[in-house]
């Protein structure tokens, strides 16, 4: 139902006005990374009238995400949470053009996912991709709006390099695996993760109806709580957006593996063409465990191990320990 008083509270702000209205209405945003932070800014962007969204992540709904990820139920654990936000989203919103994408995003797939895109918002748990994103929106010339949140604090920075600072400014190499706190390990509180959430969809906002970026990094205490403003100047000797280099963008990998925040599970992408006959695997795998359709994957348990499958051949794995028993067993049971 887009009435023509859907947005009335909205347009009567000046910031915002009919001409920012229609500026929204046009405008294309990607959401990379639906766990807490997506899920509160999506759901802002499309009530708010962005006129497409586009969702990303390359997981599946758990039960622990229910604590702090606001778009989902318990009717959707085990479904991709692409598949499942867009759902709920677009019954929100009928008039904004809501597309899932369950894919991972790397170096061979990005370009891909965020073409035609006008903003993108940075809803990851992970550098190596926010350092991909960053290059990504550098090359596009269109603005990244970074969000990050652990324990009880966050932090927000909407970049539109070279007008600010780049993410690679502020941090200029990944630390060495393991030196950082993970959800798992340093818990999260759900409040703080949407207060970060709102403050990207707002931050969005801003530069979609124009505004320009302030180049501040905002540093979120949620338990108190308070926001300080830390103003980031742009490093001439910055990789990316200094010297140029894109380290990310222009890795070239025949197979990607990533792990997956706080669990024992694992992605692994082949980067192969074409996709699976999700129904026909699973009728060849029904002989050696079990094997059932969840929307748009194959949920596989065989020999202790759960197997999420995707349709263009990804898939997480759990129960391994590592990203050579992972390979192994996507070769054994789905094949490479």
């Amino acid at each position: 139902m887009a009435g023509p008083d859907r947005y009335r509270r909205q347009t009567v702000l000046p910031e915002i006005g009919a001409k920012g209205q229609r500026a929204l209405g046009s405008s294309r945003v990607a959401i990379v990374g639906l766990g807490a932070l997506g899920s509160v800014s999506s759901d802002l962007l499309v009530r708010a009238g962005v006129g497409r969204v586009r969702l990303v992540d390359r997981d599946v709904v758990e039960l622990v995400n229910l604590q702090r990820q606001t778009l989902y139920s318990e009717a959707d654990v085990e479904t991709p949470k692409a598949e499942a936000a867009a759902r709920r989203l677009q019954s929100v919103n009928a008039a904004v053009r809501v597309e899932a994408v369950p894919r991972d995003v790397h170096s061979g797939t990005v370009r891909e996912i965020l073409a035609d895109i006008d903003a993108i918002i940075d809803g990851t748990d992970n550098l190596e991709t926010r350092f991909l994103l960053n290059e990504a929106a550098m090359d596009r010339g269109i603005p990244l709006v970074y969000g990050g949140a652990i324990a009880t604090y966050g932090m927000v920075f909407a970049i539109r390099s070279p007008e600010t600072a780049c993410f690679r400014c502020f941090n200029p190499n990944a630390p060495p695996p393991g030196s950082l706190p993970t959800c798992e390990t340093a818990g999260i509180f759900n409040a703080v993760s949407a207060e970060v959430g709102a403050i990207q969809a707002g931050e969005a906002i801003r530069v979609l109806v124009g505004q320009a970026p302030s180049g501040d990094l905002l540093v979120i205490d949620g338990w108190r709580p308070e926001i300080q403003r830390i103003h980031l100047a742009r490093r001439r000797d910055c990789a990316a957006c200094g010297r140029g280099e894109r380290e990310y963008l222009g890795a070239r990998r025949s197979q990607v593996l990533a792990s997956i925040c706080g669990s024992d599970t694992i992605s692994l992408d082949p980067i192969r063409s074409g996709t699976i006959d999700l129904d026909g695997l699973g009728r060849r795998l029904e002989a050696l465990g079990s094997a059932r359709r969840a929307g748009g994957v194959l949920l596989v348990d065989v020999e202790g191990r759960r197997l999420t499958v995707f349709a263009d051949g990804r898939a997480l794995i759990r129960g391994v320990k590592d990203e050579t028993e992972a390979r192994a067993v996507y070769a054994k049971y789905v094949g490479i």
